[in-house]
């Protein structure tokens, strides 16, 4: 890997005054303020429920009330009582567990009014017209809130707006949809996804340039819920996996979407982003973590004289789950065989490390990776007074059951004490983005928690904290095991060509993020790729510096994509240049002088048979020649050597031309690209 100079990012401007459209606040009467807007008991009972008749039952039975107040009643009241039927009939589809029942399977109308009509009869006295009557506003405002919620995009904007607040309750019955939050405009999809023995419905979307035809906005069936869409990478675009940060979702892609896309077509690329809810994160099935490993299957050592082994079950199987992922989703769109390369920070771009080395490693994860600010790239905060204090809190918090108290003690933890009292005496929120980032840091951080009141519950608050545990003692410049020196360095493992991104502002005491990023850059001379780090730039590279930081990934991912699908006929290759990675260091000794040009990352030439210009990778020349095709450079007598694949035991395979640092124009004295 290259380590390369610290560079400022050209300047790019907040411009948010506000938070964007798609927030919306509850009515205060119906939360409680003071436990961070949990929904009032009344609405949380019928959501415990999970029964979407009984529910709407309920929702029906206010209604009633509403038909049969007094006359001359104020017209708050009445308009309060209708506010809570309609509330109530979110709930019915706003809940996983509800919304699941409600749809499968689909019953008919008659079907339905007999179910809810059932239920209210335990409720009301009313005659059969009169019960209709009632549950005629409720099933409107439940099938209309399942069509903002999951109908095509071209519908859910328009039907989205005029519902304003739409009651969930993460706690009793977990989200399927963003909700009272920004909703991507794009489709989302479901699938399920087996990692280690455990199954989970995913949520995602593919985020594809804008192309063709936008449907028109139709009004949607009355007494009908949205089909499930089938997911499409269309034709022609490459793919981009883009992975989320710490008790984030598949939303954080957003902002940075537009300008890949912008980036991508200036290139003549069209690139489709695929980011998903990785588990117990955004609106993705809920579980809890310790049916993934018992939670004494995490261990550390503690003491300084305690030599025991690292387990991070939790991070391993969010690793599994992400390649579980891609393997899930191939079969329904082809997406292995045009892969450009994973994507992403903090968590993410810790996954991106751990991908980097993976084995076997599949082939579609060897184009490229892209990882800023990741975490764990510190030193295990373990066998440590001080450091090992966090882990600690961390288990006692993933081990805490749930009480009445947890949802407010969550908030305040998170977004509202301090890291480090001194040391680091900033909340966790304040280390995500630089200072100074105004009104945007501020915003954000507002959004922020607007969504996680949505998606709380016991098994996320449990699997934040157990993350951030495991993350807090694993290291990418530990041992593969810390308690076994005979054991590699696991950086040493790195084989797939990687952008290693730090911000220089995100250098706080403890971590030290962008320190411990650019001295993992200078070990990792086994792997292909180069550092780059950023000055006045926080933790959150993506929103900070989008533009910027668009075209810096379309520009490190691979030119082409590896198809990794053997030519239909022979081809013949010259190549007519080179890149070569510069190594800066030796171990942890930087070199004085020039820098030692490495390996050959990338190749580029003529296609003799198709008679274009090509460039590709090594990985990609390897595969193509070791199916048939001919590549060769020319020599200064004007005949062809040809380039042939090298595999040694224990190292990568690489290509070789005959008479290397002999022949004045062979494969090594080539031109740069």
């Amino acid at each position: 890997m290259e380590l390369t100079a610290r560079i400022l990012p050209p300047y790019e401007r907040c411009t948010d005054k506000e938070l964007p459209a798609g927030f919306f606040n509850p009515p205060s009467r119906f939360v409680e303020s003071q436990h961070e807007f949990r929904l009032i008991p009344q609405l949380r009972e019928a959501a415990q429920t999970g029964n979407p008749y009984k529910i709407l039952a309920r929702a029906a039975a206010v209604f009633f009330e509403a038909q049969h107040l007094p006359t001359g009643s104020p017209l708050e009241i009445s308009k309060g009582i209708l506010e809570l039927g309609n509330a109530l009939a979110d709930l019915a589809v706003t809940g996983r567990m509800a919304y699941s029942l409600f749809n499968t399977p689909p019953l008919s109308e008659a079907k339905i009014y007999e179910m809810i009509s059932v239920q209210l009869g335990l409720l009301v006295q009313a005659t059969p017209a009169e019960m209709v009557s009632a549950i005629n506003p409720a099933l409107n405002r439940a099938y209309d809130v399942a069509w903002a919620l999951r109908g095509p995009v071209a519908q859910r904007a328009v039907a989205r707006a005029p519902l304003l607040w739409i009651a969930v309750s993460g706690e009793d019955d977990m989200p399927h949809r963003p909700t009272n939050v920004p909703s991507p405009p794009f489709e989302q999809y479901e699938i399920p996804v087996t990692a280690r023995g455990v199954t989970v419905q995913t949520r995602f979307f593919i985020a594809s340039p804008p192309g063709g035809t936008i449907p028109a906005a139709n009004p949607h069936p009355t007494r009908t819920l949205p089909s499930d869409l089938q997911p499409h990478v269309p034709d022609g675009n490459n793919v981009i996996l883009f992975l989320h940060g710490h008790s984030s979702g598949a939303e954080e892609a957003l902002n940075i979407i537009p300008h890949i896309h912008m980036a991508g077509l200036k290139l003549g690329k069209k690139f489709s982003i695929i980011s998903f809810d990785l588990p117990n994160n955004g609106y993705s099935e809920s579980f809890n973590h310790e049916k993934v490993a018992t939670s004494s299957a995490t261990t550390w050592p503690a003491g300084l004289l305690d030599h025991g082994s690292v387990a991070t079950p939790i991070l391993d199987f969010i690793e599994d789950f992400i390649v579980a992922f891609v393997d899930a989703l191939d079969p329904i769109t082809p997406i292995k065989n045009r892969f450009s390369g994973v994507i992403g920070g903090s968590l993410g771009g810790n996954m991106g490390l751990r991908l980097g080395r993976r084995s076997p490693m599949p082939a579609w994860l060897s184009a490229s990776i892209v990882s800023w600010n990741a975490a764990s790239v510190w030193d295990p905060m373990i066998q440590d007074l001080l450091k090992s204090q966090a882990p600690g809190r961390c288990q006692n918090n993933w081990n805490a059951t749930e009480t009445p108290d947890s949802r407010v003690g969550y908030f305040h933890e998170v977004y509202e004490k301090t890291v480090l009292p001194v040391i680091v005496p900033y909340t966790q929120p304040e280390l995500w983005y630089r200072s100074g980032w105004e009104p945007c840091k501020r915003l954000h951080i507002e959004g922020s928690r607007i969504a996680r009141r949505e998606i709380y519950n016991a098994n996320f608050r449990q699997w934040h904290w157990r993350v951030a545990g495991e993350q807090l003692v694993y290291s990418h410049v530990d041992r593969v095991d810390h308690a076994d020196n005979s054991t590699p360095f696991r950086y040493t493992l790195n084989t797939v060509n990687h952008l290693l991104v730090a911000s220089e502002n995100d250098n706080f005491a403890g971590s030290n993020i962008f320190d411990a990023t650019r001295t993992l850059a200078s070990l990792m001379v086994n792997t292909p790729g180069r550092s780059l780090l950023l000055g006045n730039t926080g933790h959150s590279v993506h929103f900070e510096r989008p533009a910027f930081f668009a075209k810096q990934i379309v520009n490190f991912l691979p030119s082409t994509i590896p198809t990794l699908e053997i030519p239909a006929m022979p081809l013949s290759m010259q190549i007519t240049c080179i890149y070569r990675e510069a190594v800066l260091s030796v171990g942890k000794k930087k070199r004085t002088g020039p820098p030692k040009l490495g390996r050959i990352l990338l190749v580029g030439g003529i296609n003799q048979t198709q008679n274009i210009p090509f460039s590709i990778t090594v990985a990609e020349c390897i595969f193509h020649i070791e199916h048939g095709c001919e590549f060769f450079v020319i020599k200064a007598d004007g005949s062809r050597t040809a380039v042939h694949v090298v595999r040694k035991a224990g190292s990568r395979p690489f290509i070789s031309s005959d008479h290397d640092n002999v022949e004045a124009n062979n494969l090594l004295s080539l031109p740069k690209c």
